[in-house]
């Protein structure tokens, strides 16, 4: 019963409001002409609907997001207020109108000679059980919703917790970098040093510091480049990489191990011919609350690359875009025959 109110709410507020109608103009009908009846129904409708309305679907969401319930209970006071008003202008203006012979005289309004204050005080108490009704059944339509919509970012982070902790550690890139230091120990010691330091701050990062929901910036870049670090010196001369790092303000937070896909996969797919050198070109720029990411890589022309190694990675990255930054960011896939660009913007 419960599932049927929300999913047909919009029909349960229609059905309010002709209720509200239909019980008025029962009452007008008996004790004035129907023309009349009809027009203080309309009139009444008319004044009623936008302001309830606006007091529900506007102040009542907001105060359940904000808890600002003293704000909201002033102007639900006001906006009771202000219907009181005019209600007590309709019955002056049916009054009037029955002077002025445009209809009958009828019992409705004969006789209402009280003074404007006393039919306002009047008027309250009608305009007070039309706010708290509505109010009511916004009430739990929101909080229904709410309730919805939390669940689903619970759902939502444990599935990004889980994607994260399965991404922490790129297989991959592990196995191809200690690799690498064994055979360096044989031949440079003192480079396969340096490579197995900055692979640990690779690993501590990814391990220890973005177990969190955000990451300061300025932690994200470096690991970035601890990343990119260790693929040059894995590859050497045989990979053209450049890097541009352009960062205004370092403090401000985003989700970790974002960009590292993105980075891995041109390591990854980078061509191998042995007649040419790829590269790598790597961007980043933050301004303000938008961030660019760009990054680039050469590739073959004879061998697909992407046709099905990085689709996988790519969706997944797009999943904890559309969970993370709904609506706030911009994912762009630009691939030649021989090149492979992702531009990503971000808002922060």
């Amino acid at each position: 019963m419960k599932d049927i109110f929300f999913k047909r709410y919009n029909w349960v507020i229609t059905a309010f409001w002709v209720l509200v109608a239909f019980t008025i103009f029962i009452q007008s009908v008996n004790v004035c002409p129907l023309p009349e009846a009809v027009l203080s129904v309309v009139l009444f409708l008319i004044m009623t609907i936008p302001i309830a309305t606006y007091l529900c679907k506007k102040q009542l969401s907001e105060t359940l997001k904000t808890r600002d319930w003293k704000t909201f209970a002033i102007r639900f006071i006001l906006l009771t207020f202000l219907l009181a008003f005019l209600y007590s202008c309709l019955s002056k203006g049916f009054v009037w109108l029955e002077e002025q012979n445009v209809f009958p005289k009828s019992v409705a309004y004969s006789g209402m000679d009280k003074p404007f204050y006393a039919e306002f005080l009047g008027n309250i108490l009608s305009a007070l059980i039309v706010n708290i009704a509505l109010c009511t059944l916004c009430f739990f339509e929101e909080h229904n919703r709410m309730s919805q919509e939390l669940a689903k970012l619970r759902q939502a982070h444990l599935e990004g917790q889980l994607q994260l902790l399965r991404e922490q550690i790129n297989p991959h890139l592990m196995f191809n970098v200690l690799n690498h230091i064994h055979i360096l120990m044989k031949k440079n010691v003192d480079l396969a040093d340096e490579l197995l330091l900055r692979y640990s701050d690779v690993l501590r990062y990814q391990l220890y510091d973005c177990n969190k929901e955000t990451v300061l910036l300025d932690k994200e870049v470096d690991y970035l480049k601890d990343v990119v670090e260790v693929e040059k010196m894995r590859w050497g001369n045989e990979l053209k990489v450049y890097c541009s790092w352009s960062i205004e303000n370092g403090r401000k937070e985003i989700s970790p191990l974002l960009l590292i896909p993105f980075i891995e996969n041109s390591f990854k797919h980078v061509s191998r011919m042995p007649q040419e050198v790829g590269y790598v070109n790597i961007l980043l720029n933050q301004k303000g609350d938008t961030l660019r990411f760009v990054v680039e890589n050469s590739k073959s022309d004879q061998v697909a690359t992407y046709k099905n190694s990085s689709g996988i990675g790519l969706k997944n990255v797009q999943k904890r875009l559309d969970i993370l930054y709904p609506d706030k960011h911009e994912l762009i896939i630009q691939k030649t025959d021989t090149t492979y660009k992702t531009t990503l913007i971000i808002t922060l």
